[in-house]
């Protein structure tokens, strides 16, 4: 945990850059022990933990001394950050890769402790648009803005080309210096992006762009592209006008009209005349008539010339702009925000990948299909106004956007899992699960439904979209376990059928049943998933106890006791491993396994033996 003058630091700087000013002074900030310790907090329980850059060092053997070694190197000017391990990696189109820089560990603390200092300085002035890579911010929370853009005409796309690798220095360190008044706190900045890669034992030289895999690369990404995000800001208040769209014609006569028939019927409640029946059924079947026709026609001109909106959200590198405006009109801004990409901040955009498409047919983004939809069909509803009470008939959907499951992507999602044949449903067995156990298959198969299921929580009739997915899925998990166990998938589906659901049954080590559910849609509901959004830029209460929770990683550092042989005092490392599961069962092993961690604060003597294969319980003091 921070300490109160840490604390108070970070919130100086923070209100100095709200207020416009240069913030200074960054390298002595940088001093902190217990700034690092925090960022050590932060990194070390990450997946890459363990994984190596250029030099052998992981997270592994940690200690303040190693930290507070960095802040030496760092204040005398002798730190130099090694070049990245560079490995391709494949991304979700079969086919192709992706780089993926690996820092070494010490790197790694001095990126994070860069990050906790760049966001406070930064997540102040961020616009409300950006949601990639922030705090409390999501992929949803970025789609669920777009649920408000109704009435939108066109929606402009523009991809960017490879946009961590082209990421301009001198433009990235210009944009830095504008907020930053502290020259060796920029230069470190600049030697880490000079610092260049390592790939097939071979060194190259980096002449734009963030390591991908950096820890500081997502909040440079989001410095470089918060000038676009001001730029579009700019461009939102000279097009956006009007209040409201004004009226139709055709709608105004029509429900004056309408008007005019109500007050000729009321007027002629009180005459009992056959004649005054006649007009009363002539004017109410006339009444009938224009109502149909006016729940069909536009309340307000969507072309209207008075009336224009541009809406605007970016997450990391992908954007996507909405239009209430004319066509001629959304060409001038598409073509306003390309030419400041290319000229203003130096990056290529894809002519294939980019362009206008109309709101009705709509556009891809983070995963979805985004489009505006109308729905003709007419309802009753309830209306309680002061005028009249009672049921009326209204359109039930008109200009609404509406984010829709691509079926491609499911297709692309299934071949990659390797669930089977999307489009035919002819489910496969996945080779690679044939030597877990049944709750094994059963858990991985749960985790990659439910993670897709919950990522498309936000899409109309998630279910429905789902559904197909979701059978070959159960289909194939059948066909692993059958497959595994040499039998058929009919009699698989006997052994594990309970009432409804697919069950796998195991014994605990107690000799207790625990049964393992296999994820159905019936049991998932997308509502609980996006209600979450509603808090999820709210701060969670951490109770006092929490606070005070002495088996924390700092505090079990702080207190200076060897936690294999007991030894007081003088040096100590924390050691990792990567899964619970793998350990054995020696001394220390059993420690992990009985508290649940996987670290241990060893000294200096026990880790050296750990890692020669020699440490026993004969060490241990009792």
């Amino acid at each position: 945990m921070l300490s109160a003058r840490t604390g108070d630091k970070l919130r100086a700087i923070s209100e100095v850059a709200r207020k416009g000013r240069r913030v200074k002074d960054l390298r002595r900030l940088m001093n902190h022990p217990d700034l690092w310790m925090e960022a050590y907090l932060h990194i070390q329980g990450n997946k890459g933990a363990l994984t190596r850059g250029t030099t052998t060092t992981t997270m592994d053997g940690y200690s303040p001394e190693r930290a507070a070694n960095l802040v030496e190197l760092i204040r005398e000017r002798r730190y130099k950050p090694n070049p990245v391990r560079r490995v391709n990696i494949p991304t979700k189109v079969a086919g192709k890769t992706r780089p993926l820089g690996m820092p070494s560990a010490d790197d790694k603390q001095v990126q994070e402790v860069l990050r906790m200092i760049l966001e406070r300085i930064y997540e102040p002035l961020f616009k409300d648009s950006s949601h990639g890579f922030r705090p409390k911010r999501s992929c949803h929370t970025a789609l669920r803005s777009i649920r408000f853009w109704t009435g939108t005409k066109w929606f402009i796309d523009i991809d960017i080309k490879g946009f961590f690798n082209n990421i301009n220095h001198d433009v990235l360190m210009e944009l830095l210096a504008k907020k930053i008044e502290d020259a060796q706190f920029l230069n470190l900045i600049r030697d880490m992006l000079k610092a260049g890669y390592v790939e097939d034992w071979q060194y190259h030289r980096t002449y734009s762009g963030t390591p991908q895999g950096g820890i500081v690369s997502p909040i440079l990404a989001n410095i470089y592209l918060h000038e676009l995000d001001e730029f579009m800001e700019q461009k939102k208040q000279e097009f956006d006008r009007g209040k409201v769209r004004r009226r139709t014609l055709e709608w105004i006569r029509t429900t004056s009209t309408m008007g005019y028939l109500r007050t000729r019927i009321e007027a002629l409640k009180g005459d009992t005349s056959p004649e005054a029946h006649v007009r009363r059924e002539r004017y109410a079947q006339r009444l009938r008539e224009l109502s149909a026709i006016q729940k069909r026609l536009p309340a307000s001109d969507p072309l209207d010339p008075t009336y224009r909106r541009l809406h605007y959200v970016r997450y990391a590198d992908d954007f996507l702009l909405g239009i209430i405006g004319s066509k001629q009109e959304t060409e001038g801004i598409f073509t306003q925000v390309k030419t400041f990409v290319n000229t203003t901040l130096k990056l290529d955009t894809s002519e294939e990948k980019s362009g206008i498409h109309h709101a009705k047919e709509g556009t891809a983004f983070l995963g979805y299909v985004v489009q505006n939809y109308t729905n003709e069909r007419i309802r009753k509803v309830r209306s309680t106004g002061y005028t009249r009470v009672g049921a009326v008939t209204t359109r039930t959907m008109h200009e609404r956007i509406q984010l829709r499951i691509p079926a491609q992507k499911l297709s692309e999602f299934c071949q990659r899992k390797g669930y089977g044949d999307y489009h035919t449903l002819r489910p496969s067995h996945v080779p690679i699960w044939l030597q877990l156990d049944d709750e094994e298959i059963l858990l991985a198969y749960n985790a990659e439904m439910r993670g897709i299921a919950n990522y498309y929580a936000l899409a109309t009739g998630a279910k429905e979209g789902l559904h197909k997915l979701m059978y070959l899925a159960e289909s194939s998990f059948l066909k692993t376990l059958a497959n595994k166990h040499d039998t058929t998938v009919s009699q698989t589906v006997r052994q594990l059928r309970q009432g409804h659901d697919l069950v796998v049954t195991t014994c605990t080590k107690e000799g207790k049943p625990r049964r393992y559910l296999l994820f159905k849609l019936r049991n998932w509901n997308p509502q609980t998933i996006t209600d979450k959004l509603d808090k999820v830029d709210k701060l969670p209460v951490i109770g006092a106890a929490l606070r005070s929770n002495r088996s924390s990683l700092e505090q079990r550092l702080q207190a200076n006791v060897c936690e294999h042989c007991g030894k007081d005092g003088g040096f100590f490392e924390v050691h990792h491993v990567k899964k619970l599961k793998d350990v054995g069962k020696q001394g220390w092993e059993r420690i992990l396994i009985t508290r649940k961690r996987k670290t241990i604060v060893l000294c200096i003597e026990c880790h050296d033996l750990l890692h020669a294969g020699q440490l026993s319980d004969r060490q241990k003091r009792f």
